[in-house]
């Protein structure tokens, strides 16, 4: 996975095993463990009906455990760095396999801190898809 790979010092574990001092990187749902997550939850999109276009919403959710809000926004900033303008990425793989064309951030926010307080931000992007299907090009 490419935040994982990209010096976060974050893991992605496709049993969804991780220890409690990871910074896991998750699908979906926001996790109560570990403190220190990363995740990830695609939304809505638009789909050119004939070119083989997509762009699809991403959020992503940063979340770091203690009272200094620092950490992760130093957190967000990391995944910012590596998402921002990334451009001509593979997701997946065989027939599932996802070209990204270029991922660009359209607006981040402080979600404040949970009743644990852990501080939590969100981060949407952009992401522009080339999937090509029996009906588009």
């Amino acid at each position: 996975m490419h935040l994982a790979a990209g010096g976060l010092g974050a893991t992605w574990n496709t049993s969804g095993a991780y220890t409690a001092l990871q910074t896991d990187i998750v699908f979906g749902n926001v996790p109560q463990e570990p403190d220190r997550v990363i995740t990830l939850t695609c939304y809505g999109s638009s789909d050119d009906p004939s070119l083989s276009t997509s762009v699809v919403s991403l959020q992503v959710r940063t979340r770091c455990e203690g009272q200094e809000k620092r950490k992760v926004d130093d957190l967000d900033d990391a995944v910012f760095n590596i998402l921002h303008s990334a451009q001509h990425l593979i997701v997946g793989t065989g027939s599932a396999a996802v070209h990204i064309v270029q991922c660009q951030r359209k607006s981040q926010a402080s979600l404040g801190q949970d009743v644990n307080g852990r501080w939590s931000d969100s981060s949407n992007y952009d992401v522009t898809v080339h999937r090509p299907s029996a009906n588009r090009t």
